[in-house]
């Protein structure tokens, strides 16, 4: 009895699942990647398989999401972070400074390596003075925990 309702319900979700896998392509069912670029037209239960398969084994979509590749777009308002810590290490004192009163050219600057559209470059002003103390903890704070804090800000 056991063995005849696994097969029933491994049947019924076969089944299932090759409804949902019918419905699109390869890029509409298993996101972009290697397998959407090798088979993103295909549609059909077996090119879904193979497609997200080969998204899995090589491991490539949040590279390819990141940099807008392998047939991803790349999402609008990517920040390098790396950018942003490497000028926060640089000019961390002016940024403090400009924070601290809630405007300046470096927070601006760091408005634009942020991509903070113009409109809301008043409102980030203020965040930044009235947490200040919660993104400069101390004066021993390092660049990289200063960026983490500004960006968990915006």
């Amino acid at each position: 009895m056991k063995n005849k309702l696994t097969l029933v319900l491994v049947a019924g979700l076969g089944f299932a699942g090759t409804q949902v896998f019918a419905a699109g392509t390869v890029r509409e069912n298993c996101g972009c990647g290697l397998g959407s670029m090798a088979l993103g037209d295909e549609t059909g239960m077996v090119s879904h398989v193979v497609g997200a398969t080969l998204n899995g084994i090589s491991g490539n979509q949040t590279f390819a999401v990141s940099s807008g590749t392998l047939n991803c777009d790349q999402s609008e308002g990517f920040v390098s972070t790396k950018e942003v810590e490497m000028f926060v290490a640089d000019n961390m004192d002016h940024i403090a400074s400009n924070a601290a009163v809630g405007e300046g050219a470096y927070l601006s600057a760091l408005a634009d390596l942020l991509e903070i559209n113009e409109a809301d470059r008043a409102d980030f002003y203020a965040s930044m003075q009235m947490n200040f103390d919660k993104i400069f903890v101390d004066s021993d704070v390092h660049a990289d925990e200063v960026t983490r804090s500004i960006v968990a800000l915006i």
